[in-house]
């Protein structure tokens, strides 16, 4: 991941040098990255979107040759080729922002001792940085966007989902009420943009 890592603390080291301040840089960073992934958001939204519209045209084809497979594979292609639809562009982009976000975890949780690029005494507002939140706050905050990124993106009847949306926030609380505190600020501008984000989204409707 070094190919990743290495660009990803050479930016925050120089928003650093213009900033002045770890914290804020590492909300730069996470900002930044989010803006430059919006356009592969998007794009899966759009693919998403697709693919709901053709649904019930899917469920037919599936009824009418559920007994010979090849010739369902067959027509649910031709369907696909119909619409100029493809099915993988909603996960491609994922793919794409996962290594990017694995990389920017593994800069900020490595210590200082260990080649970490956030010195020991980094502070931001009443946090050390390479320490958890001795006030808890930011892992509360973290469960509470956690909560409004499950409420936005609904519940429906699914009972499986109603239950993830109190216990997954829940979970993000412990997960990283002991995390240093640059990461659970990293963790929770991530969480916040991605709510920003999801609402600009919805705002598009079905364009593009």
């Amino acid at each position: 991941m070094s190919f990743i890592t290495v660009p990803l603390e050479q930016i925050i080291l120089y928003l650093y040098k213009i900033i002045g301040n770890f914290g804020l840089s590492i909300i730069g960073i996470t900002v930044l990255i989010k803006l430059l992934l919006l356009p592969l958001t998007l794009k899966q939204d759009k693919s998403m979107k697709a693919m709901k519209r053709i649904q019930p045209e899917i469920d037919k084809i599936k009824e009418k040759y559920k007994n010979d497979k090849q010739l369902l594979n067959e027509k649910t292609m031709e369907l696909y080729q119909k619409y100029k639809v493809n099915p993988a562009a909603g996960c491609l982009p994922m793919l794409v922002q996962l290594p990017i976000l694995w990389a920017l975890f593994a800069v900020l949780r490595k210590a200082p001792v260990d080649g970490g690029i956030v010195p020991v005494e980094s502070t931001f507002l009443w946090l050390t940085l390479v320490n958890p939140d001795p006030l808890y706050i930011l892992p509360v905050l973290n469960g509470l966007v956690a909560f409004a990124q499950q409420k936005i993106m609904g519940s429906g009847s699914n009972p499986q989902m109603k239950n993830m949306m109190y216990m997954f926030p829940i979970m993000m609380v412990f997960i990283s009420y002991k995390m240093p505190a640059g990461l659970q600020i990293y963790w929770l501008t991530s969480s916040a943009a991605g709510i920003l984000q999801q609402y600009y989204v919805m705002k598009r409707g079905d364009e593009a």
